[in-house]
C-alpha cells in the first residue's frame, strides 16, 4: 500500500513548505518537553496551510498546529501524525490604529509594535509568550486585557481545510479563556486588530510596567507553559496551589514553582508523564483543601 506521508512530500516544493521528519517536539515546545513527531511541516502561506490540511484530511493523516508551543504538553511517546508549525506566517503591518497580522506573529512582536504606534490595548499582552493564533484560539490576556477585546475580525479555515472563513468579533464568542475557534476546532489563519489611540509614553509606562512585574512574579528563568490551571470562580488557582502547600512539590524533573504557583516548571529533565502526574497530584490535593476543582488550562498536544 502507498505511504500517504509521500503525497505530502510530492504536492508541495520547498517555496511552499519545509519538512523535517521525526523532529523534537520539546524543540517547538516552552515546557522542552516531548518526542518526535513523525513530520513537521512549516508551511510558508496561509494558502499552502489550507492545501496541506485538505491533504493531511483526504489522506487520513493526524495532524495538529503549534504556535510558539507556550501554553502546550507534547506526550513523551511524540506525534504519530504531522505537526504543523506556523512560524513561518508570523508578518504584521500597522496602518493608522488597524493591525493585520499572520496567525504565527509573536504577540509580544505585535503587541510592543502596537504600544510604539500610540494604539492602546496591548501593553500588558506584550509579556505573554505565544503567537496571535494561539492567542485568539485560547483568548489569552493579562491585567485585565485580553487579545478578544482588539479584534476587529479573524479569517480561519475548518481542520480538515475546507473554505476559509471570516468572522468578525461579535461572532468569536470570545469570553474567559475561550472563543469559537476552541469550540468548534477552527485553525486561525490572520487577524485584524485594532485599539484607541493614547500617547506614546502612556502606554510605553504601562509596558514597562507590566513586563516588570512579570518578571518579578513568574518563573521567567525556568521553562515552562504559563499558568497550569484556568482562574476558578473568585479565586486564584496559584493562591490555592499555595495555601494547600504545594509550593516547591516535586515530581521527577517537574516542580510547583516556588515563585509563582500556578507554574509547573521544568527543573532539567521533565517528562510528559511527571507534569501529568504532577497536575493530578495537585487537582486532587486541591479539592481536598477546599473542595475546589481546578481546570486544566495548558493543552494536550494531539488530545
Amino acid at each position: 500500500m502507498p505511504d500517504p506521508f509521500l503525497r505530502i512530500f510530492s504536492e508541495f516544493s520547498l517555496s511552499e513548505c519545509d519538512f523535517f521528519p521525526n523532529y523534537p517536539l520539546s524543540r517547538l515546545t516552552t515546557l522542552r518537553i516531548g518526542g518526535p513527531a513523525r513530520l513537521l511541516a512549516v508551511p510558508k502561506s496561509t494558502l499552502v496551510l489550507t492545501r496541506l490540511l485538505a491533504i493531511l484530511n483526504e489522506e487520513g493523516i493526524a495532524r495538529t498546529l503549534i504556535g510558539n508551543g507556550s501554553n502546550l504538553l507534547a506526550p513523551d511517546a511524540g506525534y504519530p501524525g504531522v505537526v504543523i508549525s506556523t512560524r513561518a506566517l508570523h508578518e504584521f503591518e500597522i496602518k493608522e490604529q488597524t493591525i493585520t497580522a499572520g496567525c504565527g506573529a509573536r504577540l509580544p512582536a505585535v503587541a510592543r509594535a502596537a504600544t510604539r504606534a500610540g494604539i492602546a490595548g496591548f501593553s500588558a499582552l506584550s509579556g505573554i509568550p505565544g503567537t496571535i493564533g494561539g492567542a485568539i484560539y485560547m483568548n489569552a490576556g493579562a491585567a485585565g486585557e485580553t487579545v478578544g477585546d482588539r479584534i476587529l475580525s479573524v479569517s480561519a479555515v475548518p481542520r480538515d481545510g475546507g473554505e476559509p472563513i471570516r468572522l468578525l468579533r461579535e461572532e468569536c464568542l470570545f469570553s474567559y479563556r475561550k472563543s469559537i475557534f476552541m469550540r468548534r476546532s477552527l485553525i486561525v489563519l490572520s487577524a485584524i486588530l485594532t485599539g484607541e489611540r493614547l500617547p506614546v509614553d502612556t502606554l510605553l509606562a504601562r509596558e514597562t510596567a507590566a513586563l516588570a512585574h512579570r518578571r518579578l512574579t513568574q518563573p521567567l528563568e525556568l521553562p515552562s507553559a504559563g499558568s497550569v490551571f484556568r482562574r476558578p470562580e473568585n479565586d486564584f488557582a496559584g493562591r490555592l496551589i499555595e495555601a494547600a502547600g504545594l509550593k516547591g512539590l516535586r515530581i521527577g524533573g517537574a516542580e510547583v514553582s516556588e515563585r509563582h504557583a500556578g507554574f509547573i516548571v521544568n527543573r532539567g529533565g521533565a517528562t510528559a508523564a511527571d507534569v501529568n502526574e504532577l497536575i493530578r497530584c495537585i487537582t486532587h490535593r486541591v479539592y481536598d483543601a477546599f473542595g475546589v476543582r481546578l481546570v486544566r488550562e495548558i493543552e494536550i498536544l494531539g488530545e
